[in-house]
């Protein structure tokens, strides 16, 4: 029975870890997007974490800086396997889009446009199958509430068309091919700030003294964002500071009504920690012999990757003032060669950017040796990998001390609606980022569109119709992309 039981254990392990390197080589799209990816193939499908356990992961990763499906990942295989699961599950996430950015690198100069553009041809069937997933985790969100109650249905359905409207100026105008800004363009973390700040002052209980309070400090910092107001600078950092000191006394509130936190012993969190310390150092000492700019640019990658919050395209401003102002990676290199390739291929856009770097830092250093850009490159994801999973785990502990409390019980209930929101968002950005590929492969904006709307129908007739899994999902999307992608280029 033991032996197998170890054989079920190992099957199971095994299967988590394939379906996690599966994600890392489809993932485009960003972080947000790899929600549902993730949900369907560990969740629904293997089973292997319940999906409140998710939900929470979910939560805790939102609110952590670092690379949001790598900490998704990490929460995952720690509790299906423990600490070893933990790091292995980062890593066969994050591997893979950081070997295809250093391999493109160290294949640049020889590498044939011809194969750039099949990748590119290819991420528009990708996006479109990962806009189905994002398109059936908010009608499974909807369908939960539904099966609550009608009137938390109702709630539901208000939170994300609110969060949806808030969120979706930019991508909207990008389909639509309008120049300028939209007068709503709130990004995911200050649609996560303000609803935290809701629910933690409110404790989702709409008195009138609530409503006003919170109403008027939310609407003004939105009108913050939106408008050109006097003073706006005073004005804008005044509301943050209201609604953090508010959000604060809530927290202390509900700790004061429901009782002290609970006392876990932080044994667990500090052999994670010491975890992650030790694979770092196993990957990076060989690139520290090397000497030169190594020590600085870790120490630098470490603190980008802790100040990474906003998603992948703030991350690259970032990166930005810490690298290239710095003169640890040149201009030239960075954007002309990096930049689009991150943007391009799949994978958190922090492990990608942190190998990059390293790779032409090593590359530099050494003049012109690939193994020592390759060597540097390790260090840089090494460093991404354990910034994002080491800082999870200590908002992991932080969490689970405090999740008894009231209102972190109706955070976890609310959190699920808020990013389905925010993923209707990243549906139409990745329809956008499809017409920006297709305008660089020469095809006009509604053969782009229409390959995606095409692909994108078949998925959810494949899904919803015929009942097949990811696997097949996939497979099919990259065929019919391959075929009305290349016929769209000879045509056009």
């Amino acid at each position: 029975m033991k032996t197998e039981k170890k054989k079920k254990d190992f099957k199971s392990e095994f299967g988590m870890m394939l379906a996690l390197l599966k994600i890392g080589f489809i993932g485009f799209g960003g972080g947000s997007a790899l929600i549902p990816v993730i949900e369907k193939e560990v969740v629904e499908e293997r089973k292997l974490v319940t999906e409140e356990e998710f939900n929470k992961d979910v939560l805790v990763a939102s609110i952590t800086p670092g690379a949001l499906p790598m900490e998704i990942s990490t929460g995952l295989g720690k509790r299906a396997y423990g600490v070893g699961g933990m790091i292995v599950s980062a890593l066969m996430l994050a591997f893979p889009g950081a070997l295809i950015t250093v391999a493109m690198l160290v294949a640049m100069s020889r590498l044939h446009s011809s194969v750039l553009t099949q990748i590119e041809i290819l991420s528009i069937g990708i996006s479109a199958f990962i806009a189905c997933l994002l398109t059936e985790y908010s009608r499974k969100t909807l369908a939960e509430a539904r099966a609550e109650s009608k009137g938390r249905w109702k709630r539901a359905v208000v939170i994300l068309v609110g969060v949806f409207l808030l969120t979706c100026g930019k991508a909207v105008y990008g389909i639509l091919g309008f120049e300028g800004t939209p007068i709503v363009h709130l990004s995911t973390l200050q649609v996560l700030g303000v609803s935290m700040f809701g629910i933690l002052y409110t404790h989702c209980k709409f008195t009138r003294k609530n409503l006003t309070v919170s109403g008027v400090l939310i609407l003004g910092y939105i009108a913050c964002l939106s408008f050109d107001l006097p003073y706006e600078t005073y004005i804008y950092n005044g509301l943050r500071a209201v609604m953090v000191i508010l959000a604060v006394w809530g927290l202390v509130r509900s700790i004061l009504d429901d009782g002290q936190k609970k006392k876990i012993s932080p044994k667990r969190m500090l052999q994670e920690e010491m975890a992650w310390i030790l694979f770092f150092a196993v990957l990076s000492v060989p690139a520290l012999l090397y000497g030169g700019h190594v020590l600085e640019f870790l120490g630098q990658g470490f603190l980008s990757s802790i100040l990474s919050f906003g998603g992948g395209d703030a991350y690259l401003s970032v990166a930005d003032g810490m690298f290239v102002n710095s003169g640890i990676v040149e201009k030239a290199d960075f954007y002309g060669h990096l930049v689009p390739l991150v943007n391009l291929l799949p994978g958190s856009i922090l492990c990608k950017t942190l190998s990059g770097i390293g790779y032409l830092l090593g590359f530099e250093m050494s003049s012109g040796s690939i193994p020592a850009g390759c060597l540097v490159a390790l260090a840089g994801f090494a460093c991404s990998v354990m910034a994002s999973g080491g800082v999870f785990c200590l908002v992991s502990y932080i969490y689970e001390c405090f999740e008894s409390l009231s209102v972190f019980r109706l955070l976890s209930r609310w959190i699920r609606p808020i990013i389905a929101g925010t993923l209707l968002t990243v549906m139409l950005s990745l329809f956008s980022q499809n017409i920006s590929t297709g305008a660089k492969l020469g095809c006009p904006a509604w053969i782009a569109l229409g390959i995606t709307a095409l692909i994108y129908g078949m998925n959810l007739i494949l899904l919803y119709v015929l009942r097949k899994k990811n696997g097949m999902l996939i497979l099919c999307s990259i065929v019919a992309t391959l075929v009305l992608g290349n016929v769209a280029i000879l045509l056009f």
